[in-house]
């Protein structure tokens, strides 16, 4: 049994495929640009939970630490070397610190923060995207195309 989704997802392929011949001859050049630069910004809201040495120590990032909401942004550089053919490079920093008073006790890695102890909490880690895009047919409301990139976390320790 497929999904809904799936369906859907299979019927806007067809439908976006059924477009005349014809129009996609037709279609003119209207961006002319060989180079561009993007920028997204977003609110980023980390949850998640880790655990210790042993399965001891077993942490809750909104729950202990208290990490609320930031903001956040991708950067996205486009080289368009030909007409259909773009390479791509896109970077995400994740960077965030807290520091806090535990509310329980927690050993982590041997050591054993008790109740009422100011502890440091950071994520500092780097994403690096790398890619390729084709573009079997581009017109301004829509594009369809082929694209590949391979996705590179640098977590720096502390």
């Amino acid at each position: 049994m497929l999904r809904p989704a799936a369906v859907y997802l299979c019927l806007l392929g067809l439908l976006l495929l059924s477009i005349p011949s014809a129009l996609r001859a037709g279609e003119e050049e209207f961006d002319y640009a060989r180079f561009k630069l993007q920028l997204n910004g977003w609110v980023s809201s980390p949850t998640g939970y880790f655990n210790g040495k042993n399965g001891n120590g077993y942490s809750d990032v909104q729950r202990d630490f208290g990490f609320g909401n930031y903001v956040t942004f991708a950067g996205r550089v486009d080289w368009r070397f030909k007409r259909k053919h773009h390479l791509f490079f896109v970077t995400t920093p994740v960077i965030s610190s807290r520091t806090t008073t535990v509310t329980r006790t927690i050993t982590w890695q041997g050591q054993t923060y008790d109740v009422g102890a100011q502890v440091n909490a950071k994520i500092d880690s780097l994403f690096f995207t790398p890619g390729y895009q084709y573009d079997f047919f581009r017109l301004r409301q829509f594009w369809l195309g082929f694209l590949a990139n391979v996705n590179w976390l640098i977590r720096k320790p502390h």
